[in-house]
C-alpha cells in the first residue's frame, strides 16, 4: 500500500450483533468494538449502533477519518454490487432496497464497500487465511442461519443478480404438495443456530438433556454454541448425536455442491463450528466421500476457518481495498 492512510475499517454486520475493526495496513486488527443489534428498534438505532461503533474505534485510535483508506461491510442478504444497495436481508427486515453503502459513506467520508458477509468471510479466507491459492472454493457459515459462498476460477462468484451461494435456502426435503402446502426443511433452519437451538430445547424438555438444563434451565435463549458444547461435555449423549446428525446433513449438503461445482475446499465456519469442530468435520467429511463421484474422493479437502471471529470483518475490508486501489477488482 503506497497511500499515507494508515488504516481501514471491517465490519462484520449480524442478525444480532455487530463487530468492527480497525485494520493496519498488513489487516492487523488494531481494535475491535462489538454492539448488540435489536433489528425490532428499525433503521434509526441501527444506524446509530453503527456509526457511533466506528466513532469510537476513531477516538481510541485517537485518529479521524482522514487517516482511513476505506471502509467494507458484510451484511447478511442480498447486496446490489457494487452500489451496495441491500435488496434484501432477512435478518434485518427493515434493510429493504436500502442504500447501506451510500449511506454510510455520506456520514463517515470514506469510501465504503457493502457485501454480502458470507461473500467477505470467504474472501478474507482466500486473501488472508486457509484457502489461500486455491481458485475454486466453497464457504458455509453456521450462524443464526446458514450463509454461503462461492469462489471459481478465483473470483467471488456472485451470479446475475447477486444472490449467488445462498446454501441456507436450499431444500433438504422434498415439499408436501400431496397435502396442499409447501412443507419443507431448508439447510438454513435445519444446521442454523436456531434450528439446532430448538431441537435441543425438545431434547431439554423430554429430560434427555440434563447437563444442558442445569445450565440453562428452561431458558431457551441461554442456549448457544458454546453452552451446547459443554453439555456433551458434561455427557449428555442425546446432544451429542444431534450435533452428529447436524454433521451428517451437512456432508450431504456438501457433496450435492462438491458434484456440481468440483471444489478444490470447502472452508466452515461460523459459530458451531468453532465450537464443535472436531465432532462437525469428521462425521461431515465422511458423509460427503460417501455420496461423491468416486473420482472426486480424496481431492475435496473440508477445512475449519483459519480466521474464525474475523473472517467477515478482515475479508470485508480487504474486499474494499482491493476493489479501490487494486487494479484487478474481484
Amino acid at each position: 500500500m503506497a497511500n499515507k492512510k494508515k488504516y481501514l475499517i471491517g465490519i462484520d454486520l449480524g442478525g444480532t450483533k455487530v463487530l468492527m475493526g480497525l485494520l493496519d495496513k498488513n489487516f492487523r486488527v488494531c481494535r475491535e468494538y462489538k454492539a448488540e443489534i435489536d433489528a425490532n428498534q428499525g433503521e434509526r438505532a441501527f444506524l446509530r449502533t453503527l456509526l457511533g461503533g466506528i466513532k469510537v474505534l476513531l477516538e481510541e485510535g485517537s485518529i479521524t477519518s482522514k487517516n482511513i483508506l476505506a471502509a467494507g461491510v458484510g451484511c447478511p442478504g442480498i447486496i446490489r454490487f457494487p452500489k451496495g444497495v441491500v435488496k434484501l436481508s432477512n435478518n434485518l427486515s427493515f434493510l429493504k432496497d436500502y442504500p447501506l453503502q451510500a449511506k454510510l459513506s455520506k456520514y463517515i467520508k470514506v469510501p465504503v464497500l457493502v457485501e454480502n458477509d458470507a461473500n467477505a468471510g470467504l474472501y478474507g479466507e482466500y486473501k488472508l487465511g486457509v484457502a489461500r491459492k486455491r481458485h475454486h472454493a466453497v464457504g458455509i457459515f453456521l450462524g443464526t442461519g446458514v450463509g454461503g459462498a462461492l469462489i471459481i476460477d478465483g473470483r467471488l462468484y456472485r451470479g446475475a443478480s447477486g444472490s449467488a451461494g445462498e446454501i441456507g435456502h436450499t431444500l433438504l426435503s422434498m415439499p408436501s404438495f400431496l397435502q396442499g402446502h409447501g412443507i419443507f426443511e431448508t439447510v438454513g433452519a435445519t444446521l442454523g443456530r436456531l434450528g439446532v437451538t430448538s431441537e435441543a430445547a425438545l431434547l431439554l424438555l423430554k429430560q434427555k438433556a440434563p447437563h444442558l438444563f442445569d445450565e440453562v434451565g428452561y431458558n431457551i435463549k441461554k442456549i448457544k454454541s458454546r453452552t451446547l458444547l459443554r453439555s456433551i461435555e458434561g455427557g449428555d449423549k442425546a446432544i451429542k448425536g444431534l450435533i452428529l446428525d447436524k454433521g451428517k446433513m451437512l456432508g450431504i449438503v456438501m457433496a450435492n455442491l462438491a458434484n456440481v461445482l468440483n471444489p478444490e475446499m470447502f472452508v466452515l465456519g461460523g459459530g458451531m463450528i468453532e465450537a464443535m469442530e472436531y465432532l462437525i468435520l469428521p462425521e461431515a467429511r465422511r458423509v460427503m466421500e460417501t455420496y461423491l463421484l468416486k473420482p472426486l474422493v480424496g481431492s475435496v479437502k473440508v477445512v475449519p476457518s483459519k480466521l474464525k471471529d474475523y473472517a467477515v470483518l478482515k475479508g470485508a475490508a480487504r474486499l474494499a481495498y482491493d476493489f479501490f486501489f487494486e487494479k484487478k477488482r474481484s
